[in-house]
């Protein structure tokens, strides 16, 4: 038995009152919530589809404002690289964003020409430096043979100055092939011994200096075999007329005289 210390009071209904109604059940939200009912469109009909004409205007658009940013991008880059006191590292960093926003330019048949182009131009550049290379070795190889066997020939025939033969007879010598292999020979200024006249005789180099030593009158200074000591020493003239004694004629009076010389040669 329950025992209550204060009094209790309990209500009960044996019947609802009449106007008592129930709670409306509570109803969960779907899983999925409900599609959303299709937009009409401007002509009342239902949710619009994209064609594929517009999924190309779009595109073309994108494009279009993307090539417009490139060569905004170009043009400000060329104009940065007008500047003349640019470093060569900012320069060169330039240059290559420049290359770059123009290689973004070009469509990929486009990209495979400028590729050709820049191979073959690298090519041509590379085949000019190869050739102006072997041109100028070439040059130094056949003016270093032919100064080469002057000078020996000189100092053979115990020139005064074997470089003053070099530069007599450098001029007339080429370099003619002779079997296979290159050879000096002098076009020399020869006198023909029977007429006096001024004639060429081809010659080797060291032909040529012999024939020189036979010429005492014309180049006799130029050796001390033809030489005197002390013989005519600074007494000797040369004009364009009448003959000189060359045989007394000293290598410093040589010297003064090359000119005249060379012209009574001519």
């Amino acid at each position: 038995m329950i025992k209550f210390s204060r009094p209790v009071s309990i209500l009960c209904y044996d019947d609802p009152p009449a106007d008592f109604a129930p709670a409306p059940p509570v109803q969960m939200p779907p899983t999925d919530p409900p599609a959303s009912p299709a937009k009409p469109t401007a002509d009342g009909g239902g949710e619009r589809k994209f064609t594929q004409e517009d999924v190309n205007k779009f595109m073309a658009e994108e494009k279009r404002k993307q090539q417009e940013k490139y060569v905004q991008l170009e043009g400000s880059y060329q104009d940065l690289l007008k500047n003349q006191n640019l470093t060569k590292e900012d320069r060169d960093s330039l240059q290559a964003k420049l290359a770059d926003v123009q290689a973004a330019q070009r469509t990929k048949d486009q990209q495979i020409e400028f590729d050709r182009r820049q191979a073959e131009e690298k090519y041509e550049t590379e085949l000019k430096a190869a050739s102006e290379r072997g041109n100028l070795w070439e040059s130094k190889y056949k003016s270093e043979k032919k100064s080469r066997a002057l000078l020996d020939a000189a100092s053979i025939a115990d020139a005064f100055n074997p470089t003053h033969i070099v530069a007599l007879l450098a001029p007339d010598t080429e370099l003619k092939d002779i079997e296979g292999e290159l050879v000096p020979m002098v076009n020399f200024p020869d006198i023909d011994e029977k007429t006096g006249a001024s004639i060429r005789t081809l010659r080797t180099p060291a032909d040529a200096v012999k024939r020189m030593q036979e010429l005492p009158k014309i180049h006799g200074c130029l050796f001390k075999s033809n030489v005197v000591s002390g013989v005519g020493s600074g007494q000797a003239t040369v004009s364009n007329t009448g003959d000189v004694d060359y045989a007394s004629m000293s290598a410093e009076d040589y010297r003064k005289n090359r000119e005249a010389i060379k012209r009574r040669l001519s």
